[in-house]
């Protein structure tokens, strides 16, 4: 079987870069893409800790064009709570979808629009239906909806 790769898109402090760094072992890369600086040093100093060498960091503006992960690469995209933070989702995704090998997989979290404790004012929560239609206007097939936790809903789409 063929290394795979993976790219965490506004990974934050790493929360998917380790589960995905033991998930394609030693021969298989992840790519950990943020924009804040010191949210990049906090990925590389747990994966370091946790010995992961296969975690490769990017800085950069996920609604510019991702030019430092090769086009058609990557096996899967994980995209975590960050659209909600962002304007420009067409470009977040378009960067997704160019990053993706053919058939590779996304997976998007975000924010239930519903009152929680605690999480992003409900006016900036991505509703389920607007997010997957926009993931289908690139291009993309929903696969499946997948298990999360009560404040947030996951998806699961092909290139």
């Amino acid at each position: 079987m063929q290394a795979q790769v993976v790219a965490d898109l506004g990974c934050g402090n790493g929360f998917y870069v380790l589960p995905a760094a033991q998930m394609v072992g030693r021969e298989g890369t992840v790519y950990a893409v943020d924009v804040v600086e010191n949210k990049l040093a906090a990925t590389v100093s747990i994966a370091n800790q946790f010995g992961y060498k296969n975690v490769r960091v990017v800085k950069a503006d996920l609604t510019k064009p991702l030019l430092d992960i090769p086009e058609n690469s990557c096996d899967l995209a994980i995209v975590g709570n960050i659209l909600h933070e962002i304007k420009q989702k067409e470009s977040l995704i378009k960067n997704v979808y160019r990053i993706l090998k053919q058939g590779g997989r996304v997976m998007a979290v975000e924010w239930k629009r519903t009152a929680t404790p605690f999480g992003p004012p409900l006016a900036n929560r991505l509703e389920q239906q607007a997010l997957e239609v926009m993931l289908m206007q690139a291009g993309l097939r929903k696969v499946k909806e997948l298990q999360a936790d009560g404040y947030h809903y996951a998806v699961l789409f092909e290139k």
